[in-house]
Parts: C-alpha cells; sequence; structure tokens
C-alpha cells in the first residue's frame, strides 16, 4: 500500500523544544535548576497557529552559573532582568 505524501496535522502537540533534547533530559534527571533555565531558553509554546517563546534580558551563561551554584540567585536575576514573551 502506498503512503500518501499529503497528510494533514490534526492536532499539533502545544509545547517544542528547540534545543540540544539530551542535555535537557540529561538536566531533568540529575540538576532540575538547569533544566528549567534551558526550557526558558528553548522552550516554545504554540497558541492559535502562532509560537511564543520567553527571551531572557541577561546573560544566560550566569544565569546558568547561578542556577548551579545557588538556584534562588538565578530566580532573583531571572526576576531582575527581565523575560520578555517573544511571538513568532
Amino acid at each position: 500500500m502506498a503512503r500518501s505524501k499529503n497528510k494533514k496535522v490534526a492536532h499539533r502537540y502545544p509545547f517544542q523544544y528547540k534545543g540540544n533534547i539530551v542535555l535537557f533530559i540529561l538536566f531533568l534527571i540529575i540538576f532540575f535548576p538547569v533544566a528549567i533555565i534551558l526550557a526558558i531558553k528553548n522552550g516554545v509554546i504554540l497558541k492559535n497557529k502562532k509560537y511564543f517563546s520567553l527571551s531572557y534580558q541577561g546573560s544566560y551563561g550566569w544565569l546558568i552559573f547561578w542556577a548551579i551554584i545557588f538556584f534562588p540567585v538565578a530566580f532573583i536575576l531571572l526576576l531582575l532582568k527581565g523575560v520578555d514573551v517573544v511571538e513568532e
């Protein structure tokens, strides 16, 4: 039986991860705070045929550093520097 090349997507899952999935899963298992930062950096939400993502205004390097050393400082940096919602 031949497969049709014109497939129509009935429902698209509303969450996607655009980064390295292996690192994300590894940090989910080993060290959850870094996985949260990676999800903020590379996560995408689909709503009404538009993609929404978060954009941190500061340096992701420092954010990940503080997430490893002392997670509450990373959370404070998120609040102080701000996170924008970006529509694509």
